[in-house]
């Protein structure tokens, strides 16, 4: 679980991942939520050395799951490793054999998500949730649209978790370090560095990202619109 987000864009002085959502924080949403699901373990919280207290809090207080809280980097792509690297000895001994990577900010990922995504990656070497982008289209140099050039049924918006062989996405990351490559997310150094097919699997309009205050606002619609538990 990946906690690196400032909180900026939301208009808060704190990291998002730390604001509250009905009652308890938002990182607690997607901790539990992953944890419920049947084959995954550890649980790895990645977060900014000033965040740690915070962290700690949610370990104590939102969860009575095991949480190994650990320092990110100053990149996505350096947290990434770090958990990995955090879990290698594990990885090398086969006792993980998959890993999933999620990010905190999107609180509202679902049991059914997870454990898709999860099944997915072990029976394809990698996996991504994504939604179909329907609603994209081209522009040319002067910022005029040009139709009849984006086909909207090959792109994809994609989702997190990600998930992928533990052993191989640890050799990739490594060899991404050494290379100085940094992507986009997880897929896109599975993408660079490895041969195993990435599946993906139907994501949820409710696994959003919250980037704005516009985006908790939403979030707090859902989960009382959902019904979702709030304690």
């Amino acid at each position: 679980m990946l906690a690196g987000g400032s909180g900026t864009r939301v208009g808060a002085g704190i990291n998002k991942a730390f604001l509250p959502l009905s009652g308890r924080s938002i990182a607690s949403w997607g901790i539990n939520t992953l944890g419920s699901v049947d084959g995954v373990g550890t649980l790895v919280f990645v977060v900014r050395p000033e965040d740690r207290e915070a962290a700690r809090f949610v370990a104590e207080r939102e969860t009575e799951l095991p949480l190994e809280i650990i320092t990110g980097g100053d990149t996505r792509q350096e947290s990434e490793l770090l958990a990995l690297r955090h879990l290698a000895d594990r990885i090398d001994a086969g006792h993980v054999r998959t890993v999933l990577i999620h990010d905190a900010a999107r609180p509202l990922v679902s049991h059914g998500l997870a454990a898709a995504v999860l099944h997915a990656a072990i029976d394809h070497g990698g996996a991504v949730p994504a939604l179909p982008a329907r609603d994209v289209a081209a522009r040319d140099g002067e910022d005029r649209l040009r139709t009849g050039v984006v086909e909207p049924d090959t792109l994809l918006r994609v989702q997190t978790p990600q998930g992928f062989h533990a052993v191989t996405i640890l050799d990739a990351y490594e060899a991404a370090a050494r290379d100085g490559f940094v992507g986009t997310d997880t897929a896109s150094c599975a993408q660079e560095y490895t041969d195993i097919p990435t599946a993906w699997v139907l994501g949820e309009e409710t696994n959003f990202k919250i980037t704005y205050a516009q985006d908790l606002l939403l979030a707090q619609d859902v989960v009382a619109a959902l019904g979702l538990r709030t304690g």
